[in-house]
């Protein structure tokens, strides 16, 4: 198995709760600084393709502006509703003074 990690920012440059647009390759992503650690999850709403950039952060979890839909942001699991499509996350490390994305293959 391959592991690749993906620079995406530097420590310091995200704002807690502050939804910052990347891409890698033609994914788009959003990062997060979320209990003090980073999340990285899909833009898109897994319910009707909303951009979640204009959803809210609520503590580790990230409500979709348009329906209400609200996805844990460490699991992707749609807490509301229950039993909702997930949300598709990726795994974050920091490596010395980067944030990065771990991509496994």
């Amino acid at each position: 198995m391959g592991v690749s990690y993906i620079p995406v920012c530097r420590l310091g440059e995200i704002a807690a709760g502050e939804l910052k647009p990347i891409e890698i390759g033609d994914r788009q992503l959003l990062l997060v600084q979320v209990d003090g650690g980073y999340a990285a999850f899909a833009r898109e709403c897994p319910h009707e393709a909303a951009d979640l950039a204009t959803g809210v952060v609520e503590g580790s979890r990230v409500r979709c502006a348009n329906h209400g839909y609200c996805f844990d942001l460490t699991t992707g699991e749609c807490q509301l509703p229950k039993g909702g499509p997930p949300l598709t996350t990726l795994p974050v490390e920091v490596r010395g003074e980067e944030i990065c994305i771990k991509l496994e293959w």
